[in-house]
């Protein structure tokens, strides 16, 4: 089947043949446009218009241009309805029936990975969450969490190699204030065994009252 964008671009390189037939291999110039204009957008009014001016052709502009792209279209379940606009930018909103009954069931039955793009990067990084350490963590990093896992679910069904990374930041915060604590529990620090240093981490009841205590005493020295 392809991608979304492959089917309309299939459909627009047939209407962009009726359109311009003295113009060979025009590539359909389609892309995914701003929601409120529709969901993907032809843009090929403009450059066609800048080869053909002046050579007799039956138009009086870029929006004249996409006025017949959009006539040409073959007719196709996919697309709910088309619009021009500005320029001759032939804007696309897809059919939600068609949507739910063949893109989206195919999915589901046969699969994501039959049906998602190939992009032609092979790898790619995800830097998602990275938290600073040195304050507290909120819902906003829960939602930096899931985006970025369902980016990198989606490049991974896309057949991309994908790098997850969570750069942690501002550890010097969180070590000056370990080391401040630890020279106040330990004043002769030479004396502090391994066992004694090693405690502090076991408890949770130990390290709660601890970074609250010295979050506010950083907070205070500021």
């Amino acid at each position: 089947m392809g991608s979304l964008k492959a089917q309309l671009a299939k459909l627009f390189e047939v209407s962009l043949k009726v359109t311009v037939p003295n113009e060979l291999d025009v590539e359909p110039l389609v892309a995914a446009c701003n929601g409120k204009f529709g969901d993907y957008q032809c843009n090929n009014a403009m450059g066609l218009w800048s080869k053909i001016k002046g050579k007799g052709a039956p138009f009086r502009g870029p929006p004249a241009v996409g006025e017949a792209i959009k006539n040409n279209l073959p007719t196709s379940e996919m697309i709910e309805s088309c619009s021009v606009a500005g320029p001759g930018f032939v804007n696309v909103v897809l059919s939600k029936n068609w949507m739910a009954k063949v893109s989206i069931q195919k999915m589901l039955i046969e699969g994501i990975d039959t049906w998602a793009p190939l992009p032609p990067v092979k790898t790619a990084v995800v830097d998602f969450s990275s938290p600073n350490i040195a304050k507290e963590m909120h819902v906003g990093h829960l939602r930096s969490t899931i985006i970025g896992d369902t980016l990198a679910r989606m490049l991974e069904f896309s057949k991309v190699k994908v790098l997850r990374r969570n750069h942690v930041g501002d550890w010097g915060t969180q070590f000056g204030m370990l080391i401040e604590f630890l020279f106040e529990k330990f004043p002769n620090f030479e004396d502090a065994t391994e066992t004694a240093i090693g405690d502090l981490q076991v408890s949770e009841y130990c390290l709660i009252p601890l970074n609250l205590n010295l979050k506010a005493k950083f907070t205070k020295h500021g």
